[in-house]
C-alpha cells in the first residue's frame, strides 16, 4: 500500500513543479514530511523507494509512521487509514493484526511510554538543529518556543541556509540554466503578493509549492 501512497505523491509533485526528475520531487515531499510532521524523512531514501516502486521490485515498500501519514495529507486525506479506504484498498492483515496487538500494549505500559517519550524529546529537541525564516532566508536558531512559534521552527537543513533565499529579480537577470532549467521559483506571500526564491521548495509563510517561473512570468511581472 505504501508503494501506491509513494507513486501517487511523486506524480503529484510531477504536476506541481512541472518536472519528471526523481530528486526535485523528493525534496519537495521531503519538505512537505518535516512541515507536517516536524519529523525529518530524507530525499534520498524517498528516491530510492520511488524506484524500486517503479521497478516492480517484489520487495514491499516501507515508510515510517509520520512520512505515511504525511503524504496522505499531501494527496488531500485526513491521515493514511482514509487514503487505504478512499483507493479500494485494506491495510494488510498483518499489519492490521500488528496495530491490535500496539493498542493491546498500549494500555498495560502507558505509564512507561510517557516517561520513555517524555526522555525521547527531551533530547531529540536538544540534540536536534533548528531553523526559522528570517525576512529573506533561513537562520539556525536554539529551540525556544518563547521566542519563536513552534511552526516557525523547521528542522535545520544546510543546503536550505545555503542555497533558499528570497530575491528581488530584475529584467536584465538569468532566469533559466544553459540546459533550459529554471533558476528561480515564486509564489505568493499572505497578502496574496508575489514573491521569488533561488530554489525549489515551500514557500515559507504559506507553506504552499513554489512554482518554477516561466517567460510568461517574466514578461507579466517583471519586465513589464
Amino acid at each position: 500500500m505504501h508503494k501506491k501512497l509513494l507513486i501517487k505523491a511523486f506524480e503529484k509533485a510531477e504536476e506541481e513543479i512541472s518536472s519528471d526528475k526523481v530528486f526535485p520531487r523528493a525534496q519537495l515531499l521531503s519538505d512537505f514530511i518535516v512541515n507536517d510532521s516536524k519529523e525529518p524523512y530524507g530525499e534520498k531514501i524517498l528516491s530510492l523507494k520511488y524506484k524500486s516502486a517503479l521497478n516492480g521490485s517484489k520487495e514491499t515498500i516501507r515508510l515510517k509512521k509520520h512520512a505515511e501519514d504525511a503524504l496522505s495529507h499531501y494527496l488531500g486525506y485526513d491521515d493514511y487509514l482514509e487514503f487505504t479506504q478512499k483507493n479500494g484498498t485494506h491495510i494488510p492483515v498483518e499489519e492490521r493484526k500488528s496495530k491490535r496487538s500496539g493498542y493491546l500494549y498500549k494500555s498495560i505500559i502507558a505509564v512507561v511510554l510517557v516517561f520513555v517519550i517524555g526522555t525521547v524529546i527531551y533530547n531529540y529537541i536538544t540534540r536536534q538543529r533548528w531553523m526559522v525564516w528570517n525576512e529573506n532566508t533561513y537562520v539556525e536558531v536554539n529551540f525556544d518556543v518563547n521566542k519563536y512559534d513552534v511552526n516557525q521552527l523547521k528542522i535545520f537543513k544546510e543546503e536550505r541556509i545555503e542555497l533558499f533565499k528570497k530575491v528581488t529579480p530584475h529584467c536584465e537577470d538569468q532566469f533559466f540554466n544553459a540546459n533550459g532549467s529554471v533558476k528561480i521559483w515564486y509564489g505568493k506571500n499572505k497578502e496574496k503578493e508575489l514573491e521569488y526564491f533561488t530554489a525549489l521548495g515551500l514557500h515559507p509563510e504559506t507553506g504552499k509549492t513554489l512554482k518554477p517561473i516561466t517567460q510568461y512570468m517574466i514578461n507579466k511581472h517583471i519586465c513589464n
